[in-house]
């Protein structure tokens, strides 16, 4: 990988390297049944030549728009999205988003062709395709995989297309490590969305990251568990081991999310004897449910989590039931993945993220003043800041404001410190992202929605700790003076409006105000603390009842993590017990405590909540 000028450089060198070992297989449903697609490295150079010669032939270059891809993981896509990185530009959307999202997106970053799958395939993202493509102007082709029907203006077979070109590069490549290859969109997706650019120099950088890290060679096997939109899926789980000689195992169209995939795991990792495994921490949880009964799974070396948080509890309840140790790994769609990972030839650090990246550089900065990038003392939490694996900036440049610095330092967002040998500790967020089972989701995407509902003044969404999803969004809503807000046609407006499902709030909170810094603007970590404070009150109402009595302090330790005390009153031990176990798996400290009834007036604190609360 070292010499590498680009992308196709890599493959290349693999396939002269190791021709005839596995390189990809795609499953379509997660059945053991089907029949699964196959390339080794050879055919997969061939196929991705082919591809990158089929774009070039369709006027794609690296000056031109971007190839765009709405499409689930079937076997054509990881080739198709490799060739027009090698033609130009691909960008990989999310085929869950609605079509108002897709459009906005493909509008904002020039859109020139777009990979759809067949209606047979995949009927929503066809049927979502069909509704944007008039709204594009820029749009001139849409290829459809695994179609060979009569198809409407605009679009041709991608099967039919690519069978007619050759296996070898019809045109001179001229691109090298700065050239930008890739566009990832993040955190906001409508109105204006955040699109990162990435180059090859930025995927060869992660690739060898991954692969030197994590001792990856010929010899391994992934099962791929992140989708193909998402950096884990392409990069962390993908090209660091396509690259490496390995073999990738894509186990369904639609990656973990198809029951059968989770049904059929274990058998899926004895029948291509995987060495890795990998999923963001909501799939690795859903597997530490499926027993491995009878198959062998001694093959696995090492589990890959990332994408957000992974809650403590089920980490150690998926090695204690599967045997595998498991490997957090920190990155962000901007550094293609690659910030920090636990070496995987060496003994995990639970709770951390790891060392930093070979040949970059990660530094703790004050939280006081973090404009001046003043370093923090070694176990002194502050913004983590690296480089200089960072991306060229976004293609909005008004996007690069607070995120890259005039020296080429990436403000990541995220709070942690270092430990004496190194190791990165995240405690926290200071950027206002949410993030959701390894899903960014930007506030602004439900708060112009509910500001645009009748009776509200302002609104401000953040996350609230979940044990399953890491985060999932809440909301909370300030009623214009004189005027009171009618809840239940304010939610049914937000499940009408905000256009991606993962960014529906689980609650909507009224407050008498927002909480405001000095300057006026909203101060979202207090926001964050009752969010954390709404979590509880949510658990204890489930378990001791809606008229149960509580106080409930959130504050910081000396390291800036989240404690929250919880002093419940007149509940029996049984039920303070399950308190405490309910809410151990999540990120943030909980002391649990139980007084007497007459200790404190239950209808004082009802009172005094319900003036804020749903």
């Amino acid at each position: 990988m070292i010499p590498a000028r680009n992308l196709y450089h890599l493959f290349e060198a693999t396939a002269l390297l190791h021709p005839d070992r596995p390189a990809l297989t795609v499953m379509k449903t997660g059945d053991l049944e089907e029949a699964a697609a196959h390339f080794s490295h050879r055919e997969l150079l061939g196929r991705i030549a082919q591809a990158a010669n089929l774009f070039r032939s369709l006027g794609v270059t690296p000056d031109s728009g971007p190839v765009a891809f709405l499409c689930p993981a079937l076997a054509h896509m990881q080739v198709a999205l490799l060739g027009a990185q090698v033609a130009g530009i691909a960008s990989s959307i999310n085929y869950l988003l609605t079509a108002d999202a897709v459009a906005d997106l493909l509008i904002a970053e020039n859109a020139e062709v777009l990979v759809i799958p067949s209606a047979a395939d995949d009927p929503e993202s066809w049927h979502k395709a069909a509704t944007v493509m008039e709204r594009v102007p820029s749009l001139r082709v849409v290829l459809v995989i695994g179609s060979d029907i009569d198809l409407p203006r605009k679009m041709m077979s991608f099967d039919a297309v690519l069978a007619a070109r050759r296996d070898v590069l019809e045109f001179q490549l001229d691109a090298d490590r700065a050239t930008v290859c890739a566009l990832f969109h993040t955190g906001g997706t409508t109105g204006h969305p955040k699109l990162v650019r990435l180059t090859h120099g930025n995927q060869i950088h992660a690739a060898w990251s991954f692969a030197q890290v994590h001792g990856i060679d010929e010899s391994d096997t992934v099962i791929n568990g992140f989708p193909l939109f998402h950096v884990g899926g392409t990069m962390t789980a993908g090209l660091s081991i396509l690259a490496a000689g390995g073999h990738v195992v894509i186990p369904s169209a639609q990656s973990l999310r198809s029951p059968k995939v989770i049904q059929n795991y274990w058998g899926i990792v004895e029948r291509y004897r995987a060495t890795i495994v990998s999923g963001v921490p909501t799939s690795i949880a859903a597997l530490a449910e499926v027993p491995v009964g009878s198959r062998d799974i001694s093959s696995v070396r090492m589990a890959l989590t990332g994408g957000a948080v992974l809650p403590k509890a089920i980490g150690e309840r998926f090695q204690e039931r599967t045997g595998i140790r498991l490997f957090e790994t920190y990155g962000m769609t901007e550094t293609a993945a690659a910030i920090a990972f636990n070496p995987g030839r060496g003994e995990p650090l639970a709770g951390s993220v790891g060392f930093r990246a070979p040949y970059a550089r990660t530094k703790i900065v004050s939280l006081q003043h973090p404009e001046e990038l003043q370093d923090c003392p070694k176990l002194t939490s502050g913004l983590v800041v690296v480089q200089p694996q960072v991306f060229p900036g976004y293609v909005d440049p008004q996007h690069n404001t607070d995120v890259l610095t005039d020296d080429g330092w990436l403000v990541t967002g995220d709070i942690g410190y270092l430990t004496e040998d190194e190791r990165l500790i995240l405690t926290g967020r200071a950027k206002d992202l949410i993030v959701r089972s390894g899903h960014n989701i930007d506030p602004a995407a439900i708060e112009d929605v509910a500001d645009a509902f009748p009776g509200v003044q302002i609104s401000s969404a953040v996350g609230m700790p979940d044990q399953y999803a890491g985060e999932v969004p809440i909301l909370f809503v300030v009623a214009a003076p004189g005027q009171t807000i009618d809840l239940s046609s304010l939610e049914q407006h937000l499940e009408r409006k905000v256009m991606e499902p993962p960014a529906k709030p689980r609650r909507v909170v009224v407050l008498d105000r927002l909480p405001v810094t000095a300057v006026g603007k909203i101060f979202k970590p207090a926001l964050r603390d009752l969010a954390s404070e709404e979590k509880v009150w949510l658990e204890i109402e489930r378990l001791f009842g809606k008229g149960a009595a509580a106080d409930i302090e959130v504050g910081k330790d000396e390291k800036l993590n989240t404690c929250v005390k919880i002093v419940v009153y007149g509940g029996d031990a049984s039920r303070l017990r399950q308190l405490a176990d309910v809410l151990s798996p999540l990120p943030q400290s909980y002391l649990v405590e139980g007084r007497p009834a007459q200790d404190k007036s239950d209808a004082g604190l009802v009172e005094k909540r319900t003036a804020w609360r749903l």
